[in-house]
């Protein structure tokens, strides 16, 4: 729906006369000149059937020529775009089905770009090479080659927003229904928006006035207007929402008033600048939206982080140029609210601020995530035990960390964008110096938290999760924060209390549980067996990191099995039990390990009298008896 080409060449004569004036004399001067324009409308319309008669009978006997030249020329360009495309065919199956959404995206986008690449170079080399028209010329056919070439170019973006053919890549949201008829529809108005143009320019040069042409050009932009403003309205019964339908039919009508507001006040600064911020916010939408896409379908976790920073900077980018754009033909253009000299000083420090505003907000994405990568341990990286470890200290420190940090960098960025924008920061740091100088009397008691929180997190005293005892209090470690720490008590009841008034702290998460492994004996095995066997069942279980760092003390071993010159009961057999006391939390995760590490020893050394039978068991320390004296640790298992 533009036309600004020949709106520019009839409304040449009057740009620029609102430059420099304020927003109120601005709106009355767009008033008055609406009350003439709409006047000139109501005395143009009768004799409008007439004007363009007779631009037709003064153009006939050129038009055959014209329209001959001008339908080989795009029946070429059209032939040169089907036949690229279906060349690229396969290409194009290739790329839909491709793993990575993004890539999917990029590579259907680069085939469809291809193609009116293609038909546009074909169209230039028939008009410069086969038929002689200059550059600039301003002939029917190089109008209507150049109109079929933008034509072209919004179908190649329908192609690309809706992709009738694979809803995995569509961007809009809607269904295939709904697909195919927004890529019809759409074609059909922007052909007819073009189209008009084009015949417009050609009977301006017939002789159609201009006041004719404005309330043509007018009509066939109210109409290509309720076009849309209807289909936007249709497709909510293909799936699209009410807040896109309802943005969509508010750009369109928004559109609509600036295209008028060019015709009455001459100047299209204000409908250019509209036009450039709508295609910066469909591009960026249509970038975010296929990364989200990417994002959802991705299983890799470092390739999802990836995606979410080139989200991130993206999405920046986009607002800083639609930013850019408001600036320079809105404030400076199209309202004159800045002269053209300070609004291109401005334009540069507005410039040095918006790369600061990317550079702050790709480093925040960045450190968020890194600490996500950090709080997500590879599968081989230490024994479970020690990931399990890891993460719960990391989930401890590393959101307090990412906070700060993510805090500190928007402060300083926001803090030099301020100040490369030409705003006095002098009083903003000051007054920041004169806070800090006040909590910095006032906070004792906050530093004492702090400086105590580090301390607890770096000793690893507890961790998100684990029950505690503090003083009268005993519950779940819910959330550490940078003063204070959250337990959550078995009836429901939270307590919060400051860092620096801990105090002695009781880890009931961290208690001592006593394990026995029992390997069923046939017979007695001799003394030499049971030696070799202990030692080398103590090496394997202080082998494994997960085992060794769990267990406290020495591991004890007895032997129950009658002695040299007793008769066994029938049906009895012996056993050799290994005890020792290991950390609760590890002692379940670490049982299957352990029955593993001593079935592979009897394997190994196969000692007679020894069966491939193993039994775990184990109880509460506290309500375990101590091993008896007799029972001490034997020196071949002291490993």
């Amino acid at each position: 729906m533009s036309g600004e080409a020949a709106a520019q060449a009839i409304a040449a004569p009057v740009q620029g006369e609102g430059s420099g004036i304020g927003p109120l004399d601005a709106l009355r001067r767009l008033v008055e000149l609406a009350d003439r324009e709409f006047v000139s409308a109501l005395t143009t319309a009768p004799r409008l059937p007439g004007e363009v008669g007779g631009v037709v009978a003064r153009a006939l006997p050129d038009a055959p020529l014209a329209l001959a030249q001008t339908l080989a020329v795009c029946a070429a360009v059209v032939l040169a775009y089907l036949g690229t495309r279906l060349m690229l065919a396969g290409p194009r199956r290739r790329a839909g089905a491709a793993r990575s959404a993004l890539a999917g995206m990029a590579g259907l986008a680069g085939l469809e770009v291809l193609a009116l690449l293609a038909a546009a170079i074909t169209g230039r080399v028939l008009l410069v090479r086969g038929l002689g028209i200059l550059p600039g010329s301003e002939l029917l056919p190089r109008d209507m080659v150049i109109a079929l070439v933008r034509w072209l170019m919004g179908l190649t973006l329908l192609l690309i927003l809706f992709q009738p053919q694979l809803r995995r890549f569509r961007l809009a949201r809607v269904d295939d229904a709904g697909a195919r008829k927004a890529v019809r529809r759409f074609a059909v108005l922007f052909a007819l928006a073009h189209l008009h143009i084009v015949l417009l320019a050609a009977a301006q040069r017939a002789g159609l006035s201009t006041e004719s042409a404005k309330l043509i050009s007018c009509l066939v932009a109210a109409l290509l207007t309720a076009g849309a403003v209807q289909l936007f309205a249709s497709l909510g019964r293909h799936g699209t929402g009410a807040a896109p339908r309802f943005v969509a039919i508010t750009l369109s009508l928004l559109a609509f008033a600036f295209w008028l507001w060019g015709w009455v006040d001459g100047g299209f600064a204000l409908f250019h600048g509209a036009v450039g911020t709508m295609v910066v916010l469909l591009v960026a939408l249509s970038l975010d939206r296929a990364i989200a896409v990417s994002i959802r379908d991705s299983r890799q976790p470092a390739e999802m982080r990836r995606l979410f920073v080139l989200r991130v900077l993206i999405d920046s980018i986009a607002l800083v140029t639609i930013l850019r754009i408001g600036l320079e033909f809105w404030i400076v253009g199209a309202f004159g609210w800045l002269p053209a000299e300070s609004g291109r000083l401005f334009g540069y420090r507005l410039s040095f601020a918006s790369l600061l505003f990317v550079l702050g907000a790709t480093g925040a994405a960045i450190v968020h995530v890194w600490t996500e990568a950090a709080l997500m341990p590879g599968e081989g990286e230490g024994t479970l035990q020690e990931r399990d470890a890891r993460l719960a200290r990391l989930s401890t420190v590393l959101p307090i960390l990412r906070a700060t940090t993510i805090t500190l960098i928007c402060v300083v960025f926001s803090l030099v964008a301020l100040s490369a924008l030409g705003v006095d920061i002098t009083p903003l740091m000051a007054g920041a110096g004169i806070v800090g100088l006040a909590i910095s009397f006032g906070s004792q008691a906050l530093v004492k938290d702090v400086v105590s929180g580090v301390f607890h997190i770096v000793d690893d005293v507890f961790r998100i999760g684990e029950s505690v005892e503090v003083g009268s209090r005993r519950g779940t470690v819910e959330q550490i924060n940078l003063r204070s720490v959250r337990l959550r008590e078995e009836d429901g009841r939270l307590h919060t209390i400051p860092l620096g008034e801990l105090g002695a702290v009781t880890n009931h998460s961290r208690k001592l549980m006593r394990m026995s492994v029992s390997v069923a004996l046939d017979r007695t095995p001799d003394r030499d067996g049971i030696v070799l066997f202990t030692r080398q069942a103590a090496a394997a279980l202080r082998s494994e990191p997960a085992i060794r760092q769990a267990i406290v003390g020495d591991i004890a071993v007895k032997l129950n099995a009658p002695g040299p010159g007793e008769e066994p009961e029938q049906d009895a057999r012996g056993s050799l039990v290994f005890t020792f006391s290991i950390g609760a939390a590890a002692a379940e995760r670490a049982r299957p390990l352990i029955r593993r590490l001593i079935e592979e020893t009897i394997d190994e050394l196969a000692v007679a009298g020894l069966l491939r039978e193993v039994a775990i068991a184990t109880d509460d320390l506290s309500s375990a008896a101590a091993p008896a004296a007799a029972t001490a640790p034997s020196p071949a298992a002291a490993g």
